[in-house]
């Protein structure tokens, strides 16, 4: 996700939501820290460096201590003014987490990289951006301006199911040949930017999430914050059921999506910042506990005892425990980061997930946790820094791979509903990382 795009949301996205009954991962008397990060942002984009760096000082005292994105503000700001000291100081605590962001190439860090001291940093840097391949290309998509956002598998057909955000479909890819046919589309499902699906061959549906976005052909910006859960009958892609979440202040974003052996559903909403539940025989989207506006909700998955969910957002990982609606932070060694995730999934009592929301950060880790779920013990990089990865984005696991979108694209926008011309894009990558090895 673009880092302003995203901030600019929740800036106007505080307060909305429903209550839960579980404790919010992150407090809402701190929640602040996100509107003061957006300012920080604008402030490092004007010519006044004083108040880019105060501005930067206000979010780092409200924000969680070292969250990737104000040590990023940080350095940013350091520079700026000169601090290279400091900058350097700061540096240092976002590379012990893994990131080296894009000091290496951004016109922002060209003192640094003009410094004595920079050949020494240069060495520790290019390792952190170092390509770590585990994976191999699983099939491509013919189109480069599919833009896809959201992926499935039928386990009945042996079939992948894709969304695309850009054309708002959904196309169906044989496991076997890899041939790629439209499955459903916005003219007959109604379908904004698919975000989110999944496939139930028990009950023979597909349920999709679908959202406006800057990002879906014909934008409009009455689109924002409309979202809506498809069910499809899965053989033949035809829509049963359109469902709404309830009406709330700032609308919707429902982005991802889980079911449980009951075939009931999960989904995150980013812009409410809350989890629903949805339930077979229902006509409604129940609030199943409030993550808050402020910190996005993206990411859902299982934890492997399936008592418990685990959801991303803008602070890391939290622990959603089923019976009591409870959340809990997932816990990490300093030198782990938990923030920038963007899908989720589990694998034999691992998360698998996939990074993208800094500068420089473009992997596949599997987070191994303790026994009690509420820790993660090692991070392992799967996949980084590959020349095909464009902003990669969500995944499934089917058996011991896990397949995802490599490149998505989707910062290859030149306004709202424009993408970048179709001769400078590609084709879009599904790789397949073998979690057994």
């Amino acid at each position: 996700m673009r880092r302003r795009q995203f901030a600019r949301a929740l800036m106007a996205l505080l307060g909305a939501g429903i209550p839960g009954r579980g404790r919010a991962a992150g407090a809402e008397g701190v929640s602040s820290w996100v509107v003061l990060y957006e300012q920080a942002l604008t402030a490092l984009a004007g010519d006044d460096v004083a108040a880019a760096v105060e501005a930067v000082a206000r979010a780092a005292r409200r924000a969680p201590p070292n969250h990737p994105y104000i040590l990023y503000a940080q350095v940013r700001a350091a520079v700026r003014a000169g601090r290279l000291d400091q900058a350097f100081g700061v540096l240092g605590l976002l590379a012990e987490k893994g990131i080296a962001a894009d000091v290496l190439i951004s016109p922002s860090f060209e003192a640094m990289r003009d410094d004595p001291r920079w050949p020494e940093w240069q060495e520790k840097l290019q390792a952190l951006v170092a390509p770590v391949a585990r994976s191999v290309v699983a099939f491509r998509l013919n189109e480069p301006d599919f833009f896809p956002e959201a992926m499935t598998y039928d386990r009945g057909s042996r079939r992948f199911l894709i969304g695309s955000l850009y054309k708002r479909k959904v196309v169906v890819v044989d496991e076997v040949t890899g041939r790629a046919a439209d499955y459903a589309t916005f003219r007959e499902a109604g379908f904004f930017g698919v975000r989110g699906l999944e496939a139930d061959n028990r009950r023979g549906a597909l349920y999709v999430l679908s959202s406006g976005g800057p990002e879906m052909q014909a934008y409009a910006a009455a689109d924002e914050g409309q979202s809506y859960l498809h069910r499809l009958q899965l053989s033949s892609g035809r829509q049963v059921t359109r469902t709404a979440p309830p009406v709330v202040a700032g609308g919707h974003q429902l982005d991802e999506i889980v079911q449980a052996p009951d075939g009931a559903l999960y989904m995150t909403d980013a812009r409410a910042g809350v989890i629903y539940r949805w339930r077979p025989g229902t006509k409604a989207l129940d609030p199943f506990v409030r993550i808050g506006a402020e910190l996005r909700p993206t990411g859902l998955t299982w934890s492997g005892d399936g008592r418990a969910l685990y959801v991303a957002h803008l602070e890391g990982v939290s622990r959603v425990a089923l019976a009591t609606r409870t959340v809990e932070p997932v816990g990490h060694p300093p030198s782990v980061t938990l923030v920038g995730f963007d899908g989720l999934e589990s694998h034999r009592g691992d998360l698998i997930g996939i990074q993208n929301g800094l500068p420089g950060l473009s992997r596949v880790v599997r987070l191994r946790l303790t026994p009690d779920g509420l820790n993660v013990r090692q991070l392992e990089v799967l996949d980084a820094n590959l020349p095909d990865h464009d902003v990669p984005t969500t995944g499934v696991v089917v058996g011991d791979g896990f397949y995802y979108i490599a490149n998505s694209q989707l910062r290859r926008f030149t306004a709202p509903g424009v993408p970048a011309p179709l001769d400078t894009l590609q084709k879009p990558v599904i790789r397949r990382v073998n979690l057994a090895s």
